[in-house]
């Protein structure tokens, strides 16, 4: 087990490309700290084909700085373990503290060497400027051919949802947040240099009223790959994700 300190996590991603786990070597180990209670981002993708990898988040209970057996059963934090290479994420508010990110080989569904990027970042929580910066592809609903609509939840334990989605060539669509029992918020991304971080000029809208008032960004017509982030601002909701798909006029 390889385990790299990556000293104080702040709201700048720290990214790690092209790293592997194997046979020999089935886990990798990310060692960081937060100063503050701080929402805790962390994306897994870009997993190799045909192979499976699983991300999970421990805290040091014990204060020895490794991670061992007491903080794997009471350090457990959140784990994210979805079936083949689909991208792996954890959203958390955590306190102040020292954390490991391990991602691991899941063996019945890889052969060989498994190749992963991995993005961290912690953000202040309650704050519109500090929504997660990270843009895994948590739900994937492809080209937009006709309307779609998601549930979901969002509270400490799940701080935002990431869903990806495409627009064609005389396509456009409505997206509206609805059924909120406490105040969650939406932006909408298009990721112009594939790096799976919110970089500066890529938001191109997003909707924060405040408290249990719906949410709706409108009239997006411009063709291409887009990502929607449902952000908690605070308190635990259930919500509801639609995308209203229009037909824009030929030019």
């Amino acid at each position: 087990m390889t385990t790299r300190d990556l000293g104080s996590l702040g709201s700048t991603p720290r990214s790690f490309n092209s790293f592997n786990v194997n046979a020999v070597e089935p886990t990798d180990v990310f060692k960081f700290s937060i100063g503050s209670t701080q929402n805790i981002n962390l994306s897994l993708n870009n997993i190799s084909a045909a192979d499976d990898a699983d991300l999970r988040l421990f805290r040091d209970v014990n204060g020895n700085g490794i991670l061992d057996a007491t903080d794997r059963v009471s350090g457990a934090v959140s784990s994210s373990t979805k079936a083949s290479n689909q991208d792996e994420a954890i959203n958390v508010r955590a306190n102040a503290g020292t954390y490991f990110a391990e991602v691991s080989r899941f063996a019945p569904g890889s052969s060989g060497t498994v190749f992963y990027d991995l993005d961290l970042s912690a953000t202040a929580p309650t704050s519109t400027s500090n929504y997660s910066n990270l843009l895994p592809k948590e739900f994937v609903l492809g080209n937009l051919s006709t309307d779609v609509t998601r549930f979901g939840y969002i509270s400490n334990t799940n701080t935002a949802d990431v869903y990806s989605f495409s627009l064609g060539t005389f396509e456009g669509v409505n997206i509206s947040l609805t059924g909120l029992s406490a105040d969650a918020d939406i932006r909408l991304i298009r990721d112009s240099n594939n790096n799976r971080i919110v970089d500066a000029g890529e938001e191109v809208a997003r909707s924060a009223r405040a408290g249990t008032t719906s949410e709706l960004i409108s009239n997006i017509t411009q063709s291409g790959d887009y990502f929607l982030q449902v952000n908690q601002f605070s308190g635990s909701t259930a919500y509801t994700a639609t995308f209203d798909r229009f037909a824009t006029p030929f030019a």
